[in-house]
């Protein structure tokens, strides 16, 4: 069933480890072809963290988002210059990001150059590069699994690293599809290869969570892209896209337990807001409320137990919404994406920033129809990246995927299936 005749799939793997080895130093471990190579470094300065939040200002030239917290710091700022009058309104929805006058641009590249600089030194330099050409001599990718067990670095948005003396960033390449991983467990996790493919989505349109206007999805757009993109499979044999009717919590639980007339869902895709608590130190999303049609966040660890139920569990979940994959430093697995993983799910992409809305609608269709392609989720991912980087969505940067194995071929036929 492949539509994009000789399309490639990484079988090389350059894996990279990031471990804690005490005080102000960590240990830089790489694996390639049965060589092991290993430095100690001196961690990231504390004012990296610090640094990250004009990065994110740079990269979200858009007053609508898909987070939680972007209406409660509107309210904020517009009381503030009202002299605490009306309640903030829910901002309009602006233009996409941008890469403005190249600024943002640089800012991107400088963190990622630090970033790939601090990996790549010395023997770890070397067999990255041993492993590139041997790649471009078979005219072969080689997938790059990098996999954070330091806590203090789990937070660092990995996804930016840019290689400056060869202009490019290694995220965006289909040379080097990138993957992280929360353990070193490689098991070959089965992806969907039973007919059809089952994927359900949930679309929250909430407009108010606790009391705070939220800004406006545009939930049916996204949903009209999402068919476009899989149009040509999803036929009833080869794949079944269905949406749950509403966005409340207990119908997202009992539609996972009942599955697809028994069978479990392949694919979960939810569009709607986000966001990170770091009181609790958890990710959750926005659904709705029950009896009523404002918002209550849905906790990671609850969102968890609905996904992760037995025989149930999706070989992806796509969480298109902000702070997915953001965590707090000193925790690994304080994101939401990082939960599920962790919670069993083989494969999981989500936003490390908040996102435009816009971003949104346009990383959904762009993800879709390259994984519709017939590519791996780490090359779709790759695609999505390089195409939304030149469409100047300077938010090419906050998608991450989290992956337990390597397998990552959701539409590929296997043999035995169904």
């Amino acid at each position: 069933m492949c539509a994009a005749e000789g399309c490639v799939v990484a079988k090389v793997v350059f894996n990279l480890t990031i471990e804690d080895s005490g005080d102000s130093h960590c240990r830089i471990v790489a694996e390639y072809n049965s060589t092991c190579r290993e430095i100690e470094v001196e961690k990231l300065k504390p004012s990296f963290r610090q640094n990250l939040r004009p990065l994110q200002e740079a990269i979200l030239q858009c007053a609508a988002a898909r987070s939680a917290d972007v209406a409660m710091r509107a309210r904020n700022e517009n009381a503030a210059a009202a002299g605490g009058g009306d309640e903030a309104k829910p901002a309009l929805r602006d233009a996409a990001g941008s890469l403005t006058s190249g600024s943002d641009e640089r800012i991107v590249q400088e963190v990622g150059s630090q970033l790939f600089e601090f990996i790549f030194q010395r023997k770890i330099l070397e067999l990255y590069q041993e492993c590139s050409h041997a790649a471009r001599k078979d005219d072969q990718p080689f997938l790059i699994r990098l996999r954070v067990t330091d806590p203090t670095l789990a937070y660092v948005p990995w996804e930016t690293m840019y290689d400056k003396k060869n202009r490019f960033y290694v995220t965006t390449s289909q040379s080097t599809p990138f993957m992280r991983a929360v353990d070193d467990y490689v098991e070959e996790r089965r992806a969907c290869a039973a007919r059809p493919i089952r994927m359900l989505g949930m679309a929250a349109r909430v407009k108010v969570l606790n009391g705070f206007p939220l800004d406006e999805i545009e939930v049916d757009a996204e949903q009209v892209a999402i068919k476009k993109a899989l149009s040509e499979l999803n036929d009833g044999k080869r794949m079944k896209l269905s949406w749950i009717p509403s966005a409340k919590a207990r119908d997202l639980n009992r539609r996972f337990l009942r599955g697809d007339e028994g069978k479990r869902w392949d694919l979960f895709h939810f569009i709607g807001h986000g966001g990170h608590d770091p009181e609790r130190q958890m990710g959750f999303i926005v659904v709705q409320e029950e009896g009523g049609s404002k918002g209550i966040r849905l906790y990671a660890d609850s969102l968890k137990a609905f996904l992760t139920q037995p025989g149930q569990t999706p070989s992806l979940v796509v969480l298109n919404s902000c702070s997915g994959a953001q965590g707090e430093p000193g925790s690994l697995f304080s994101s939401t994406a990082a939960e599920l993983i962790q919670g069993g799910v083989p494969a999981v992409i989500a936003m490390q920033f908040e996102i435009s809305d816009n971003m949104g609608l346009a990383f959904a269709d762009t993800f879709y129809t390259y994984l519709a392609e017939n590519v791996s989720i780490q090359s779709a991912l790759a695609h999505t990246r390089a195409e939304l980087k030149a469409r100047q969505f300077a938010e090419w940067i906050s998608p991450v995927l989290y992956m337990r194995g390597l397998d990552g071929e959701i539409f590929v036929d296997r043999a035995g299936s169904e």
